[in-house]
């Protein structure tokens, strides 16, 4: 078999760089590099192919038409390197771990139970970084994230740790100015809209149980942000429709009340995701260990 001569893999991760950052000099700054270097990497690399890969203009570089075929091969051939090597390699940083969570479960449940972890594991230092977008395990730090979703991303495994559902709340004082005797007189009391997706079907049935018309209802807020929609409530400024996961201590504590026995599925469950290689650190075992039965203790027992 004729032997084959491929570039140099440094030019090829060089020239990745650069057409990511559309910058020579900022991908030299990345690679920790002189810009003379990558320009170096990158004319080896031109002259390998025979063709300019870059278009330098006086203050900026673009790709050329063949640069743009090949910056794609690159990304998703680099990609399968990382992951290969996180995956024989194993845990970077075992005394670091760190966990993205969407903002809401963030402010309202986690944060005020994490001392508990640290006095179980004072050898970890747990970070929370709180984001509603579910980051790129590739590229980023994060070793675990906390989602409410559906459960299916794709690449990731996804541990169900309870299905939520949604419920009609409303804080003890609101119903002590307007006394409640009924469905009638509940909605009467301002109503705050959860506008984010399928939450409004969830609000369309619960009018139909009740015999109410859904445009008769007007909004004194509307809000997507489900933290500025429960801060709402607590100030008795309304009544909404909120997940349980968010409210069950303000429930338990009688800071909220749940209205009309009404319950219905949410859309969204919530998961622990991540990398499988991940889920084998033993760092991610004793936060599973911790979080699980804290879970469980509020929630009830997970639906496998």
């Amino acid at each position: 078999m004729k032997k084959l001569y491929y570039p140099p893999l440094k030019a090829l991760h060089y020239f990745l760089i650069a057409a990511q950052l559309s910058s020579f000099k900022l991908a030299a700054d990345h690679l920790n590099v002189t810009q003379a270097a990558v320009s170096q990497q990158i004319r080896l690399l031109e002259a390998y192919f025979g063709v300019a890969l870059f278009v330098r203009k006086t203050r900026k570089i673009e790709l050329s038409e063949r640069g743009s075929k090949l910056l794609p091969f690159l990304e998703q051939g680099f990609d399968k390197i990382f992951s290969g090597v996180k995956h024989i390699a194993g845990d970077p940083n075992p005394r670091i771990l760190r966990v993205s969570a969407i903002n809401s479960f963030t402010s309202i449940w986690i944060l005020p139970k994490l001392s508990s972890f640290q006095a179980l594991h004072p050898d970890i230092m747990l970070q929370i970084a709180p984001s509603n977008e579910l980051i790129d395990f590739e590229i980023g730090e994060i070793d675990i994230a906390i989602r409410m979703g559906r459960g299916n991303y794709k690449g990731l495994q996804s541990k169900l740790l309870f299905k939520d559902e949604m419920i009609l709340v409303s804080s003890p004082s609101l119903l002590e100015k307007e006394p409640v005797l009924d469905a009638e007189s509940i909605f009467t009391l301002p109503w705050i809209e959860d506008t984010s997706a399928d939450v409004d079907q969830i609000f369309k049935l619960l009018c139909e149980q009740n015999k109410i018309v859904p445009s008769s209802i007007v909004p004194v807020i509307r809000s997507d942000n489900s933290l500025t929609i429960i801060e709402s409530v607590l100030q008795s400024r309304g009544i909404a429709l909120v997940n349980r996961c968010l409210v069950q201590e303000e429930v338990n504590t009688g800071k909220l009340l749940p209205l009309l026995d009404f319950s219905h599925p949410s859309p969204y469950s919530l998961y622990l995701v991540a990398p499988e290689t991940n889920f084998k650190w033993e760092k991610i075992r004793q936060f599973e260990n911790w979080f699980i039965p804290l879970i469980n203790e509020y929630f009830g027992q997970r639906d496998n």
